[in-house]
């Protein structure tokens, strides 16, 4: 059999449901910002952390993690270790540097069962790549444009 990157027959179907799954992701993500205090803590704290970034850095950074990732954890360690252990190995490599970003790590724990079947089901990477990218790529975006408007707004004036 090829190897997971060369299987292009269930390609389309693969393809589209990474591009469905990341919009829920996406907009699941928005919604705990939304009407969660963990999710506006996350949210913030990485915000703060990131700051404000070029939409070419963005760029690199949503291809760049989701090649690499994808390449070394549903491309190397999936097909020898299974889905949940390569899932929790994908969480511990996204262990918080913050308390407050430890919800971060579940989700990465659940979007590695995520790419993990999407890279069964397709027999494929390109998918898991696809959804990895957009997930980063729009969420970076927010994450930057919410730390551009931090530097944006007017600091109160401290008194003598």
């Amino acid at each position: 059999a090829p190897p997971p990157w060369c299987a292009w027959e269930p390609l389309a179907v693969g393809l589209g449901a990474a591009g469905g799954m990341g919009l829920l992701v996406v907009l699941g993500g928005r919604l705990a910002v939304r009407r969660t205090a963990w999710g506006r803590a996350l949210h913030d704290t990485m915000s703060e952390a990131l700051g404000p970034l070029r939409p070419r850095t963005i760029l690199r950074g949503a291809l760049l993690s989701a090649f690499g990732e994808e390449l070394l954890f549903r491309g190397v360690l999936h097909p020898r270790m299974g889905l949940w252990l390569g899932a929790a190995l994908f969480a511990a490599f996204h262990f918080p540097f913050r308390r407050v970003l430890l919800p971060w790590t579940g989700f990465a724990f659940c979007m590695g069962l995520v790419l993990g079947l999407l890279t069964d089901l397709s027999g494929s990477l390109w998918p898991a790549i696809l959804l990895h990218f957009m997930v980063n790529h729009i969420n970076l975006h927010d994450l930057a444009q919410a730390a551009a408007a931090l530097d944006a707004a007017p600091r109160g004036e401290t008194e003598l």
